[in-house]
């Protein structure tokens, strides 16, 4: 698959993913209760920027950046399912796609209004981004970025930080580069 189709499906999915309504509903029992003590709820800005170089030789480049917003943890009592949710909007403000979990239940919202369900995270940021991402360690420091405790990587991946700006640093078979994080404040409800 080319790094020209992945951006493609990246573009549709930032037409029209705003105003798309989630198969999950907004109802109390879907929502995560930010002033939980068990939640994570925050926002802030991120960059992905990579190069693929092709069997020929030749060099595909491209990057996406914007803003995040990140809340996970249980809607009600401790028996209650999990609930995470990501939203990634463009710099410009139209969003790139959101992710959520309820439970085992794992789904992407596509810009054309088309569902797709996973079975995890991974399967999630495989449709929601043109490269291949940790998901697992990336969710994992969502649901706590603490500079102290950074998720474990895969091999060729590594974690910069620097005045609680993040940064994972990627070379992978013909794939290299980067992805920025910066949180900006915690969410409220």
């Amino acid at each position: 698959m080319s790094l020209s189709f992945l951006r493609l499906v990246c573009m549709a999915m930032i037409s029209a993913t705003l105003g798309a309504c989630s198969t999950l509903g907004k109802d109390e029992s879907t929502e995560v209760d930010c002033g939980a003590i068990q939640s994570s709820c925050h926002h802030g800005r991120f960059g992905l920027i990579w190069k693929v170089e092709q069997a020929d030789g030749k060099i595909e480049a491209d990057s996406i950046s914007g803003t995040y917003e990140w809340r996970s943890g249980r809607s009600g009592p401790s028996q209650a399912p999990e609930i995470a949710y990501l939203e990634v909007n463009s710099t410009l403000g139209p969003s790139l796609g959101s992710a959520k979990r309820l439970g085992e239940f794992y789904e992407v919202r596509a810009a054309d209004g088309r569902v797709y369900l996973a079975k995890n995270w991974q399967s999630l940021f495989d449709l929601m981004f043109p490269v291949e991402l940790p998901a697992e360690a990336l969710v994992q420091w969502m649901e706590n970025p603490n500079p102290d405790e950074l998720p474990t990587l895969p091999a060729n991946w590594a974690w910069e930080n620097n005045n609680g700006r993040y940064r994972v640093v990627f070379v992978e078979n013909n794939t290299s580069g980067r992805i920025d994080l910066i949180p900006r404040g915690a969410l409220r409800k």
